[in-house]
């Protein structure tokens, strides 16, 4: 699955012209949206749920109202191209030190 950089600060709207509110189910994964950004979501037990994900498992993106954001972990997390990239608020930033 592509990273969805590109999509940062960009409204999401279905093919029926509304804007998108809610999980997406894609070809190769899933997508959260929220008011029409992506964004992550809790679960019924108050779980993370990443605004992308991919059916493998393997690449899973956090987001934040529309931008790359995550402050526990990478907010870009590619299994299979080994990559981990750190974001706040939409801004790339180095890995926090241990």
């Amino acid at each position: 699955m592509e990273s969805l950089e590109s999509y940062q600060h960009l409204r999401l709207v279905t093919s029926e012209g509304m804007i998108a509110n809610g999980d997406y189910i894609l070809d190769d994964g899933v997508i959260r949206t929220k008011q029409g950004y992506l964004c992550d979501s809790l679960d019924e037990e108050n779980n993370i749920l990443p605004a992308v994900e991919s059916n493998d498992g393997h690449h899973i993106e956090h987001w934040k109202d529309g931008e790359l954001h995550c402050e526990k972990e990478p907010a870009v997390i590619d299994v299979l191209e080994n990559k981990e990239e750190w974001w706040l608020h939409g801004s790339r930033v180095l890995p926090k030190e241990s």
